[in-house]
């Protein structure tokens, strides 16, 4: 593998660049696990997604990247669109480094719709000539042409009290008043929030306080990536503290992304949890999810996270020049008191040819004779409840990615350590879901180097990498009364470069 310099990792994107990076892009795309229905980078690294949004018709996504190759470098903001949260367009660079006050990259940020413009709002990585870190908080504006203005001064300086941890702004507006939801480290290295107001989306930020969660002091020593959202009467906290530690068979990443469903109270800086915080997804790669800023869906929130995790590292894809997906978008709703995530209903529309279909455990379509397509679309059904198990990318018959759940102890079991191919191996490679209703259900969304596992319509998520080889293609299901279909799946991601 590379070595990348200090001074490789901190280029900034220009024009001159374009045939440097076309010719990477031409590399990468050849990829055999370039994805296609999941947003992948252009070109090199990709990391948190950023100012997801629903303006001028479309869905905005942008995320943090790094151009020049598959590491943690200057962070610029790409920007790519959808019209159903299903198909995907490059739309193109959004934001570089160009301000003093970002001169080591835009770090992550959220968005708002005011009228005519999307707002950004975002961290600027700022390093002076000792290279000590200055974090400011920046804003930028897009029109409905797709044009992007910053303003030229921080919304938010860096504040006093706290490390030169303070990013990831949340812009929200409450009550026509505006808001940002930052994560920080106070001078005890413990994560916190804070909250700034103003009645100005471009001017007159102030610090309000320490948003307080009832019950809790702070959270590891850092967090990272802090969203809020109102779902019907209820809010949604959701935030990636970093220095978590594992919990049984919970919050086994190295860093972890979670949530809070509760109430908030502005005035008094609380949020009030109706419960204890839980992982947002049980599997092994998720992290930095964001929910739209969106009038679309009523009651809901619209989210999407990085289909990785800070620290990890994907020598697959890596030796190839890029790295890391986002994650399909999630429909999130609160039943009965708990968080469902559900794939976009358009999501349906990917369902091709039928591969395989077995009603209550009669085949009546088999087109794959025990063979693993690349990608995949399946669902089970499962009512009798008995014991079942689902083998992909199995080799001679051995173990592959299994997915098995026991009746007896009400665990669904994902297990990985089978492949070729082991990543971050040291985080585990076996989750365990304890499902207190018992597995009724499960959606399956594998792409050419993903799985994404939706349990019993959307209580549980698990989500992860896999790479597999040529060797590795045997199919295998086993369980009693078993309603299960396989689609092929059509591609929804344009992979042209796009600059």
């Amino acid at each position: 593998m590379k070595q990348w310099t200090n001074e490789e990792r901190y280029r900034t994107y220009q024009e001159s660049d374009k045939k440097e990076l076309q010719a990477l892009h031409e590399t990468i795309a050849a990829s055999r696990w370039r994805e296609d229905y999941h947003v992948q980078p252009v070109t090199g690294l990709m990391n948190d997604p950023n100012g997801f949004s629903y303006f001028n018709g479309k869905w905005q996504l942008f995320y943090q990247w790094f151009p020049f190759g598959p590491v943690h470098g200057m962070k610029h903001w790409y920007r790519v669109s959808s019209e159903d949260l299903v198909n995907w367009k490059n739309e193109g660079l959004a934001l570089k480094p160009e301000l003093l006050s970002e001169n080591y990259g835009c770090y992550s940020g959220s968005a708002l719709v005011q009228d005519d413009d999307l707002y950004l709002a975002y961290t600027g990585n700022s390093k002076d000539y000792e290279l000590k870190r200055h974090p400011y908080q920046l804003l930028a504006k897009m029109d409905r042409e797709g044009r992007i203005t910053k303003l030229p001064k921080p919304i938010i300086y860096p504040q006093t009290g706290y490390t030169e941890h303070q990013r990831d702004p949340k812009l929200f507006e409450y009550k026509g008043r505006y808001y940002i939801l930052l994560g920080a480290q106070n001078e005890e290295k413990k994560g916190v929030f804070l909250i700034f107001e103003s009645n100005d989306v471009e001017y007159g930020w102030q610090l309000k306080g320490e948003l307080k969660v009832r019950g809790y002091e702070s959270f590891g020593y850092m967090v990272e990536c802090p969203d809020i959202e109102k779902i019907g009467d209820k809010w949604l906290l959701l935030f990636s503290p970093q220095g978590l530690e594992a919990e049984g068979d919970r919050f086994q990443q190295k860093f972890n992304n979670v949530y809070f469903i509760g109430d908030l109270d502005l005035e008094n800086l609380e949020f009030i949890p109706d419960g204890p915080f839980e992982e947002l997804d049980c599997g092994f790669d998720f992290y930095a999810a964001q929910c739209a800023n969106q009038n679309v869906f009523e009651n809901a929130a619209v989210m999407c996270g990085w289909f990785s995790c800070a620290d990890y590292t994907c020598p697959p894809t890596e030796e190839q020049g890029w790295a890391h997906l986002m994650s399909l978008p999630r429909i999130l709703t609160i039943e009965d008191g708990k968080l469902m995530q559900r794939p976009a209903p358009d999501m349906k529309k990917l369902e091709g040819e039928v591969l395989f279909k077995a009603e209550n455990g009669t085949i009546t379509a088999d087109k794959l004779h025990g063979l693993m397509p690349r990608t995949a679309i399946i669902h089970l059904e499962n009512p009798s409840l008995q014991s079942t198990e689902l083998s992909l990318y199995s080799k001679n018959g051995r173990r592959g990615f299994e997915i098995s759940y026991d009746r007896n102890a009400k665990v669904l079991t994902v297990d990985r350590s089978a492949l070729n191919h082991q990543i971050n191996e040291e985080f585990g490679a076996v989750r365990r879901i304890a499902l207190e209703n018992g597995l009724t259900a499960l959606d399956v969304y594998v792409d050419r180097s993903s799985v994404e596992i939706f349990v019993n319509n959307g209580e549980k998520v698990v989500s992860a990498r896999v790479f597999p080889e040529a060797d590795e293609r045997i199919l295998r299901m086993g369980g009693k009364d078993i309603n299960l279909s396989i689609y092929s799946p059509l591609k929804s991601v344009e992979d042209n470069f796009i600059i």
